[in-house]
């Protein structure tokens, strides 16, 4: 198979599966779906983490992988889909992980770095020519 061809599979697939997840991340903290806390117990979680005005912040966060969910599965503005998903994770990383957690124990940091790492290649190169529109 031709490299432009596979580039296009890879991308293609890593948006599929980038999408889903926060797709489904988006769904619980905005309407409890998936067993999820929808938008009440969300802003109470982020009250907790001392951030002012929750309930906004509450529909930010969600938004933003719901929303950064759909674009990224369906190649909409992908790069910037990646990158309000990473920004997203790099708060929830700085205010949560590393304040709560330690490398060295069972955390889900590794989960949150392996997600950046993953919006990586779509940041940096686009969904691939099988989105609907990238730019």
């Amino acid at each position: 198979m031709e490299k432009p061809k596979l580039f296009n599979i890879s991308m293609f697939l890593l948006r599929l599966v980038l999408g889903t997840v926060f797709i489904v991340h988006g769904a619980q903290k905005l309407f409890g779906m998936f067993g999820g806390i929808g938008l009440d117990g969300t802003s109470k979680l982020i009250e907790g983490l001392g951030f002012s005005e929750p309930y906004v912040f509450a529909i930010i966060w969600g938004s933003v992988e719901f929303i950064g969910g759909v674009f990224l599965l369906l190649g909409v503005l992908a790069r910037w889909a990646a990158v309000a998903i990473v920004l997203t994770i790099l708060v929830y990383l700085c205010r949560v992980d590393l304040a709560y957690s330690s490398l060295f124990q069972y955390s889900v940091i590794e989960h949150n770095v392996i997600i950046i790492a993953t919006c990586l290649p779509v940041m940096l190169m686009g969904g691939g020519s099988w989105s609907v529109w990238d730019v």
